[in-house]
């Protein structure tokens, strides 16, 4: 720790870990000084970017600057690059790199998250990245609007969540309009949400069918030229195209570095913790029992839990808990109005209208905390 009384706090990352982490932080310790590394100038709310669908993106995104000065942190809008090797280092000097300033700190959070798996996307094709940075709903609008299609093609590859979500709010739009859509759904699996409760697949699929949303199953997503998409068959091996006026790939995402943590969240480098250095969110596996879902929920946990280790560990007693977080529920959006999901048993399915209801409930104490009133 420093000399001085002031705890030297670095985050990298401002996602929902990150935030989470600085927020419990600044909470439980006024006077510490907090700084917030992250490229993008905005938080973005990830669990509602489907929503850009039918609503300006600005909702979702709040300002660093704003968040900073609520908080009472430093920002600094840079990409940090480092591996493993690197991480030894600032472990030692307890310092790093951010552009031409050298940032010293007692104790550094790493919650850098993922990227998708795709970021090179063409024109007409958008993955969570792009998604993040452009308005989908004028995209979407401007397609509606477009008189030289006869029936325009929006294919949704990858059956996920998100994919999922993206999907309902789609077709909720195109309901609206008075033109004829084509939309598919891509998914490599024979059957959707295969790792979920078989009750809440079931739901999601039973809506899809009301909607009239085509469902390709067992298709290999190949690439993408001249929209024309190019997939495999799993079972036959044939591969062909398919035309598409406008793609969303939605594949998954995946961590350029993925950091295990022992029980309190603190890195493991070369089978050596770090005393100074934590991790928290997506881009982190915890050993033990907690929860290392790639979910909203898990990474406010870990973000929390974190948070709360350093504060003990550069307290008097220098020791700390383990992580042991397990989720307490799922909701998954299928519209306006709709959701599907389950809360406290997994063998409990919540659906339609209460389950809206809950999802949006959540969301909104969410945004109350980064108001600094949760």
């Amino acid at each position: 720790m420093s000399s001085s009384s002031t705890l030297r706090l670095v985050i990298i990352g401002g996602g929902y870990a990150g935030l989470s982490a600085l927020i419990t932080l600044r909470k439980l310790s006024h006077h510490a000084h907090i700084t917030l590394i992250d490229p993008r100038p905005y938080h973005l709310l990830i669990t509602r970017l489907h929503e850009t669908v039918r609503q300006p993106l600005d909702i979702i995104q709040i300002p660093f600057p704003v968040l900073a000065k609520r908080f009472n942190f430093i920002y600094k809008q840079s990409f940090i690059e480092f591996n493993q090797d690197v991480l030894t280092v600032w472990d030692k000097h307890k310092k790093l790199q951010v552009n031409d300033e050298t940032i010293p700190f007692d104790y550094l959070v790493i919650a850098s998250g993922t990227i998708p798996f795709n970021t090179n996307t063409p024109s007409g094709v958008y993955d969570l990245n792009t998604l993040g940075k452009h308005n989908f709903s004028t995209v979407l609008q401007k397609l509606i609007a477009c008189t030289d299609l006869e029936e325009p093609v929006i294919n949704i590859i990858g059956a996920g969540p998100t994919g999922i979500q993206f999907t309902f709010e789609i077709a909720h739009v195109l309901k609206n309009c008075r033109r004829k859509f084509k939309l598919n759904l891509i998914d490599s699996h024979e059957k959707l949400l295969g790792t979920f409760p078989t009750e809440l697949a079931d739901y999601v699929e039973q809506r899809i069918a009301e909607k009239s949303i085509s469902v390709l199953r067992n298709q290999y997503y190949k690439g993408i030229q001249n929209n024309q998409i190019g997939l495999e068959n799993r079972r036959t091996g044939e591969e062909y195209t398919i035309a598409s006026d406008l793609t969303l790939l939605l594949i998954g995402n995946q961590s350029k570095l993925t950091l295990q943590a022992n029980l309190s969240g603190q890195v493991i480098n070369h089978y050596t913790v770090l005393s100074s250095i934590f991790t928290a969110g997506d881009c982190s596996h915890f050993d033990g029992m907690g929860s290392n879902l790639m979910t909203s929920q898990s990474a406010i946990r870990k973000g929390m839990a974190v948070a709360k280790n350093i504060l003990l560990k550069a307290g008097m007693l220098k020791f700390c808990l383990p992580y042991m977080h397990q989720d307490r529920g799922y909701l998954l959006s299928l519209g306006p109005n709709d959701a599907v999901g389950w809360i406290g048993n997994k063998n409990i399915l919540v659906k339609g209208l209460p389950a809206f209801i809950a999802k949006e409930t959540i969301e909104a104490k969410y945004g109350w905390w980064l108001l600094g009133k949760g």
